[in-house]
């Protein structure tokens, strides 16, 4: 029989792993999106705004309303 907290540090270490492709899907997302999917589900196309202005959270970037260039 294992060890309880050898498993319980496996999975400690599993769960860091998980997050960090998580945050790196993240990332590509936007790379990766065509325009359509942009307008399909409401974000502002990329170029439109600098993507800095956006708010990064744990569970990505939050949609925002189409606001029209300054």
């Amino acid at each position: 029989m294992k060890d309880l907290y050898q498993v319980l540090e496996q999975k400690k270490t599993e769960i860091e792993r998980v997050r960090r492709e998580i945050e790196a899907l993240h990332f590509v997302i936007p790379l990766l999106a065509e325009n359509a999917d942009w307008v399909e589900n409401g974000l502002a196309l990329p170029g439109s705004h600098s993507r800095e202005t956006g708010i990064a959270t744990a569970k990505g970037w939050q949609r925002r309303e189409h606001q029209p260039p300054h």
